[in-house]
C-alpha cells in the first residue's frame, strides 16, 4: 500500500489577502494543487490524501472544490481536520490517524511542482536538487540542505543553514509510516518548543540510527514558496497581443511596390524579443488589420521564424486598440499593461524582459 499525502493545513501567511495558496489559479488554468501532482507519476499510488481544514473550507468551499477539480480520479481523498495544526509534521499525524493510512507514504508539499519518477517500491528517501544545476535559484538561504556521503545516502538534513549543494524539493519518502508516528510522538513528548518540520522527523531519525535515507534526485522543479516566486510565474505567463506589421515585418501595406503580396522583410530584432517570451511560457496573439484572405499567408511567415502565436485576430480595424480587465489580489492591478512603439522601432527599447 502506499499513499501520497499532500498537507494544506497551513494559514498561507506567505500568501497575505489570498484564498489559501494552493487553490490559486496557475495561469494556464490549472490550481497550484493540481501543479503540484502533475509530474509526478500518480498511478503507482494506491491513495492520494489532499488534507485540508475546516476553516478554509468553510470560507471557500475548498472541499467542493477539491472533489470537482479530482472528480476524475477516484484515488484522490479529502482529509478534513477541524483546525490548523502547528507544523506539517503535525498536518501528517492526524491525517495517518484519521485516514487509517499503514505502510509506505509519501509526503509532497503543495506549493512547488517537482520532475521525479516515484520508484515502485517505496524506500526511505528525499528528492534532492543540485543547486549547481541553477545557481540562481531564489530564498536559497531559506530552503534545507542535504548531507550526502559517497554512497548518496543522507547524513543529516538541515534547515536554513547553506552547508552544501544539495536542496530538499520537500518530497519525502518513508518506507514504513510508523517510523514517522512513533519519532513524532517522541520529539512531541521531548517538550520541543519549535515548529516541527518534516526535516526534523528525519533527522531524528538518522541520529537515533533508526532509518537509513537516500537521495532521489529531481531533473527540475518550480518553487511557489512565496508570493513573490508565484508573482514571477504569472510574469513568465503574460499574455501578449502582439501587432504584425510594423512590429515584426518592416514597413508595408497592402498596396505599393512592397506590399502585403511580397514582403518577407523581418525586424530580426523584435522577432527574436518576441521568441524569448514564447520559450518563457508567454502567450502570444498576433493581431493585424489584414483581411482573412491573408491568414494562410501570415501564418507560413510566422512559421518560418518560429513564432506559433496561440491565435491570431485578422481585419482589426485600423485605430487604437484597447484592452478591458479587472484585477484582484490573485490577477493584482496593473492586470494589464500597453506598449505603444514608432513604427519599425526596437521592442526592447519599450519592453523589460
Amino acid at each position: 500500500m502506499k499513499t501520497l499525502i499532500i498537507p494544506c493545513a497551513g494559514k498561507s501567511n506567505r500568501f497575505p489577502n489570498m484564498k489559501p495558496k494552493y487553490m490559486l489559479t496557475h495561469p494556464d488554468g490549472k490550481l497550484m494543487i493540481e501543479k503540484a501532482i502533475e509530474h509526478m507519476n500518480i498511478d503507482t499510488f494506491d491513495r492520494i490524501i489532499i488534507t485540508i481544514v475546516k476553516p478554509h473550507d468553510e470560507k471557500y468551499e475548498s472541499k467542493l472544490i477539491m472533489e470537482q477539480v479530482f472528480k476524475n480520479n477516484s484515488k484522490i481523498e479529502i482529509c478534513m481536520l477541524d483546525d490548523f495544526t502547528s507544523s506539517a509534521s503535525e498536518t501528517i499525524c492526524f491525517t495517518l490517524d484519521k485516514m487509517n493510512v499503514t505502510w509506505s507514504i509519501i509526503i509532497k508539499d503543495s506549493d512547488n511542482c517537482v520532475y521525479t519518477q516515484i520508484p515502485d517500491t517505496i524506500k526511505n528517501a528525499i528528492v534532492g536538487y543540485d543547486l549547481r544545476k541553477h545557481p540562481d535559484i531564489s530564498n536559497i538561504p531559506w530552503k534545507s540542505f542535504l548531507i550526502l556521503n559517497e554512497q548518496n545516502i543522507i547524513q543529516d538534513i538541515i534547515e536554513k543553514d547553506v552547508i552544501s549543494n544539495i536542496i530538499c524539493l520537500w518530497v519525502y519518502s518513508f518506507e514504513n509510516c510508523e517510523d514517522f508516528k512513533r519519532a513524532y510522538n517522541q520529539m512531541k513528548n521531548d517538550n520541543i518548543q519549535w515548529e516541527m518540520y518534516i526535516s526534523h522527523i528525519i533527522s531524528y531519525l538518522i541520529a537515533q540510527n533508526r532509518c537509513v535515507f537516500v537521495c532521489n534526485m529531481a531533473t527540475w522543479y518550480d518553487d511557489w514558496w512565496t508570493l513573490i516566486e508565484w508573482k514571477e510565474v504569472q510574469k513568465n505567463y503574460r499574455t501578449y497581443f502582439v501587432d504584425f506589421d510594423w512590429v515584426l515585418m518592416k514597413n508595408s501595406w497592402k498596396y505599393g511596390t512592397i506590399n502585403w503580396y511580397n514582403n518577407t522583410t523581418f525586424l530580426e530584432e523584435n522577432v527574436q524579443c518576441i521568441i524569448e517570451l514564447q520559450n518563457k511560457w508567454a502567450q502570444i496573439i498576433i493581431t493585424t488589420s489584414r483581411p482573412e484572405e491573408f491568414r494562410s499567408n501570415l501564418e507560413k511567415l510566422l512559421n518560418s521564424v518560429w513564432i506559433k502565436p496561440y491565435t491570431i485576430l485578422m481585419w482589426m480595424n485600423h485605430a487604437a486598440r484597447v484592452v478591458i480587465n479587472d484585477f484582484a489580489p490573485t490577477n493584482p492591478y496593473p492586470s494589464w499593461m500597453a506598449i505603444t512603439l514608432p513604427r519599425n522601432a526596437s521592442l526592447k527599447d519599450y519592453l523589460s524582459l
